[in-house]
């Protein structure tokens, strides 16, 4: 599965630019509270449009300016995970992951998402009686229901107390070792970022600061901004 990306788009005083080629990968978007991590997801996902630029998914348009093409969320197999999870809060756990699935609905994957997010006690239950833990669980399970080419996840673990991080990031992990496609987080948690992902943006304003290989960036960040964010040098 490949995932091509160049675009922009405009947020109030910014222009969000980038420029995106992966294959099979965990990305970590890594930056700081409005520089357009969550944008840069939302343009993928197809819940913002971009002004300009194209997105390809194996070699087919989901979005180009130039040939106006222009792929609805539900038509782009991408799952997102929202910072806030989304639950649909008059759906039950067992009707969010169904509703995830459209018209297709398969009591079997659904009772193995149920089994794989340990939500079997709480399936009849709604989201206002979860936990934490518990509506991550579900948002998750409702997303890979959807059997999505790309996952994406915006700051999955920010809306969770220290002890649920923990837990809720080695389930995480999990996730995206048995994905194996293409996946991106995005945190302002280098932590978070270092042990979870294979390559690392470090963004800026807006901009691509740099890319490249986690572990080669967070040894050696290249700019001001990524050693700023990586070793808390200011330079």
């Amino acid at each position: 599965m490949r995932l091509q990306a160049e675009f922009t788009k405009k947020v109030k005083t910014e222009t969000i630019e980038i420029s995106l080629d992966l294959e099979n990968e965990v990305l970590g978007i890594l930056g700081r509270s409005g520089c357009g991590k969550s944008v840069t997801l939302r343009c993928l996902a197809g819940i913002l449009r971009p002004d300009r630029g194209r997105i390809l998914l194996d070699g087919k348009a989901l979005f180009d300016s130039g040939g106006k093409v222009w792929k609805k969320p539900q038509e782009r197999k991408i799952g997102y995970l929202f910072q806030n999870y989304a639950l649909f809060p008059n759906m039950t756990v067992r009707e969010n992951i169904a509703f995830a699935m459209g018209g297709k609905k398969d009591a079997k994957v659904i009772r193995d998402m149920l089994e794989r997010f340990y939500l079997e006690e709480v399936a009849e239950q709604y989201p206002s009686l979860l936990s934490g833990g518990q509506q991550q669980r579900t948002a998750m399970a409702r997303m890979l229901a959807a059997r999505p080419s790309v996952i994406l996840l915006d700051e999955p673990f920010s809306a969770l107390d220290s002890f649920l991080r923990q837990e809720m990031e080695r389930e995480v992990r999990d996730v995206l070792e048995s994905f194996g496609g293409i996946s991106i987080l995005v945190s302002h948690n280098k932590e978070e970022i270092f042990r979870l992902t294979q390559k690392c943006m470090v963004m800026e304003a807006g901009h691509m600061a740099e890319l490249g290989e986690t572990k080669q960036i967070f040894a050696d960040p290249q700019t001001a901004e990524g050693k700023l964010l990586i070793q808390g040098v200011s330079v």
